[in-house]
């Protein structure tokens, strides 16, 4: 059974969010420096996702977490791009266009944890 999402009405994209790219640089004690070169602040709504498909994608050691729809933004990377709101950070699993259409984006992620978002500015 193939799930289909409802688009998203006025009031429903209610979490201010930043998209954000990750670069990883080596850092003078053999450690990784981590900069965040730019973010994108966007409107968002973020549900959690149901017990059988975190189940699913634990197994592959692909953990889906959260499910976050933004309108349309083109140039979005699973792996390297990030999702910060508030405090929580996640990380971006899998990208898809709502219904096959270029009007809102749906993006797979898991939560990562806390912090690291302090130099998000707030809007």
């Amino acid at each position: 059974m193939q799930t289909v999402f409802k688009t998203p009405t006025i009031g429903k994209l209610r979490h201010r969010i930043h998209i954000r790219l990750r670069v990883d640089l080596p850092a003078a004690d053999m450690g990784v420096d981590q900069i965040f070169p730019y973010d994108k602040p966007r409107w968002a709504r973020i549900e959690p996702v149901g017990g059988a498909i975190y189940a699913g994608t634990a197994q592959t050691d692909r953990a889906t977490t959260h499910r976050i729809f933004i309108r349309f933004l083109p140039g979005i990377q699973s792996g390297s791009q990030e999702v910060v709101h508030g405090d929580t950070v996640y990380r971006i699993r899998r990208i898809a266009d709502l219904k096959g259409e270029s009007r809102f984006t749906i993006l797979d992620v898991e939560e990562i944890g806390n912090g690291q978002a302090s130099h998000v500015s707030a809007y």
